[in-house]
């Protein structure tokens, strides 16, 4: 059964990296959304993927089983979507309640919550994520890059408009919406990668492989 499983984590491994080569060669060929699979964008795809395989191995490496660090692997990459989404969501909830009348639903609460289940499993996870200054960069960055797409007006690519009052102004509100979501979103996964210490990790796996090879 142990060899079973563990023949399931390298052909995960596998599947992982195809979807990563498949989602960097759609965005360079500017094929952003992947409608086959519900209109995905294929920066999430290679986020993901890289996500997957360096949380797995992580909590593979501090003593959980492979069926459990595989399992927890999927949680913490769909945890990088919903709180990307939480925010994005949360941006426009903020303009509503800045409005004139404010305007905050119901509803608007019930998928506030609903995202903070589905963001939960972090806390599974917590003892062994790392926010070190790296994380701290990238956050700062991050919370610059949404920044300035909110003093753009926070443009979005399938409607015109904006939330926001334009504070700064843009002759192609198109482009610099695609920049700034795809942009924005890259530097969060990148942010989620950095709390597995993956340096530390790519050198806890060179040891493990030299050894063997020496032998």
């Amino acid at each position: 059964m142990d060899k079973a499983i563990h023949w399931v984590v390298l052909l995960s491994y596998v599947a992982a990296f195809v979807v990563l080569l498949a989602g960097l060669i759609l965005t360079f060929e500017g094929q952003l959304w992947v409608y086959q699979i519900g209109g995905v964008s294929s920066v999430s795809l290679a986020s993901v993927a890289v996500i997957y395989v360096v949380s797995q191995y992580r909590f593979k490496s501090v003593g959980y089983t492979e069926i459990k660090s595989i399992v927890l692997g999927i949680l913490f990459a769909n945890a990088f979507l919903q709180v990307y989404e939480l925010i994005y969501r949360l941006t426009f909830s903020l303009s509503a309640a800045l409005g004139d009348p404010p305007s905050i639903t119901g509803t608007d609460v019930r998928i506030f919550l609903l995202w903070l289940v589905m963001i939960s499993p972090i806390i599974l996870v917590h003892d062994h994520l790392r926010f070190k200054w790296t994380s701290a960069a990238l956050l700062l960055f991050l919370g610059a890059v949404w920044a300035t797409w909110i003093l753009y007006g926070f443009p979005q690519y399938y409607y015109s408009g904006n939330a926001f009052p334009q504070v700064l102004t843009t002759t192609d509100p198109f482009h610099l919406s695609l920049s700034l979501n795809f942009g924005s979103k890259a530097i969060l996964a990148a942010l989620f990668v950095s709390l597995l210490e993956p340096l530390k990790a790519l050198r806890a796996a060179i040891t493990r492989i030299s050894p063997a090879h020496g032998a």
